[in-house]
């Protein structure tokens, strides 16, 4: 007959326990072999608490305490009532882990069952088949008997959480760190993500949540949204750089990135870069990751493979000779056609007015156009006459691409090969050829026509 009472509603608190056994095997093995007693108490085991039959169990485990192996149950049980089989504690609570297992120096972040004097609630007293002898394997369960959230009902979970290696990042202890950290928090995700780690050069442009702490835009336990990011790119962004949704929904026209899934860090860095704005590459290879095919755009439009068109076009337009897309074009949304910052006639033929050619005057003196004198003004000019004032201010209005391509042309002066005529499509042949003194062109089957920068005085001929 076996009658056990445990004086306690937990089974791993590590108050004082009690336990009475009143068992016909014990009660055999004590009457053949009596204890030696001093006060009335053992100094030596009856017995053998594993050997007897009654706590052989304790045993049949992996890892196992080292007084429990080396069958010392005396080193932390001693007998209230040694003929009764009545036994408690050597000490309570934390003290008799203590004993041998020195936790003094603890740190200001201390683990709650650790404080409250539970040791017990993460470790088995005898043994177990887990390092530590944890009550259970730490990767299936025994942070989860406390923290309920398995994280699994998301979609990316972070390594560490997936496998249940909690200690990678927490101290089961104590910690200096909030959070238990095993280190400080930028520091700790520094240890496993190397390669972001900025190099000196790096750090001249730093995105300022890497200063705040990496949890400013990453879960570090489990997300629905790539990368164990708080939020979805871009919305993640636009919590901070708000202005943004604003200008989304009031422009014209949004480059397609700026509002795509992900689409920000196509043209940026999200934590450091060599460039401002933590952009990704120098301009105009930026925008070439992009643009090196052809594009069709949400209202049916296809936009050329500009990066070819580069390539085989060698007379760039200044800005793209300097590596600046952005001072023609905005890069995330604008009022205006094909994301210009400024005013530019859309037609072909345009009335001509200051205000409609802002972009190009954002560079070019309006006296181009504006000043029929075209002396140290221009190099396109009939002796002093403009001919830009000519043709855009005078005549049709034609703008300013009816002769420039306005990125790039194989001909000087990225003047075009040939331009749109009517709504056909036909592309009418220019025929540009410069001369020394100025040049000629030929449009299709029109008679060519010859400027002369410097024009030769005309004298009446000697008569005989």
């Amino acid at each position: 007959m076996h009658k056990k009472t445990i004086l306690h509603d937990r089974p791993f608190r590590t108050t004082v326990v009690m336990t009475t056994v009143v068992c016909a095997l014990c009660s055999i093995a004590q009457a053949q072999v009596s204890p030696q007693l001093i006060d009335g108490k053992p100094i030596t085991e009856v017995n053998s608490c594993i050997t007897n039959g009654c706590h052989g169990s304790l045993v049949n485990q992996r890892v196992m305490h080292q007084p429990v192996a080396d069958s010392k149950c005396l080193e932390c049980h001693e007998y209230a009532v040694a003929e009764e089989h009545l036994f408690v504690l050597s000490k309570p609570g934390n003290q008799q882990c203590a004993d041998c297992h020195t936790l003094t120096h603890l740190d200001r972040v201390i683990h709650k069952p650790v404080a409250d004097g539970e040791c017990l609630s993460c470790h088995d007293p005898h043994g177990s088949d887990h390092t530590t002898m944890l009550r259970k394997d730490p990767a299936k369960g025994l942070c989860l008997d406390c923290h309920m959230d398995d994280y699994s009902e998301h979609e990316y979970i972070h390594g560490p959480v997936a496998v249940g290696a909690c200690v990678v990042c927490h101290e089961p202890h104590s910690s200096s760190f909030k959070g238990l950290l095993t280190d400080r928090p930028n520091r700790l995700c520094l240890s496993c993500h190397e390669e972001l780690e900025p190099t000196l050069m790096e750090k001249r442009h730093l995105h300022k949540p890497m200063e705040d702490g990496c949890i400013s835009c990453h879960n570090p336990h489990a997300s629905d949204s790539e990368f164990q990011l708080n939020a979805s790119v871009p919305n993640l962004c636009l919590e901070c750089h708000g202005w943004f949704e604003e200008l989304f929904e009031t422009a014209e026209v949004v480059h397609a990135p700026a509002k795509d899934q992900g689409g920000c860090t196509e043209c940026h860095n999200p934590h450091f870069s060599v460039l401002p704005k933590l952009q990704k590459k120098l301009q105009p290879d930026l925008c070439m990751t992009c643009h090196d095919k052809e594009l069709v755009t949400k209202d049916g439009r296809t936009l050329t493979n500009m990066k070819a068109f580069l390539e085989n076009n060698p007379n760039h337009h200044g800005p793209i000779r300097e590596g600046a897309c952005t001072l023609c074009h905005h890069p995330h949304a604008s009022e205006d056609q094909n994301l210009l910052l400024q005013a530019y006639p859309p037609e072909f033929y345009a009335p001509f007015g200051v205000e409609r050619y802002e972009l190009c005057f954002s560079c070019h003196q309006p006296d181009l156009v504006m000043d029929e004198a075209g002396s140290g003004l221009t190099q396109f000019r009939q002796g002093d006459l403009n001919l830009h004032w000519l043709h855009v201010n005078k005549e049709k209005g034609r703008t300013c691409r009816a002769c420039h391509e306005v990125h790039a042309s194989q001909r000087p002066a990225h003047i075009r090969e040939s331009v749109p005529f009517g709504s056909s499509g036909w592309m009418l042949d220019i025929n540009f050829e410069a001369r020394t003194n100025g040049g000629s062109c030929a449009p299709a089957c029109h008679k060519s026509k010859v400027y002369l920068r410097s024009v030769p005085e005309v004298t009446e001929e000697l008569q005989p």
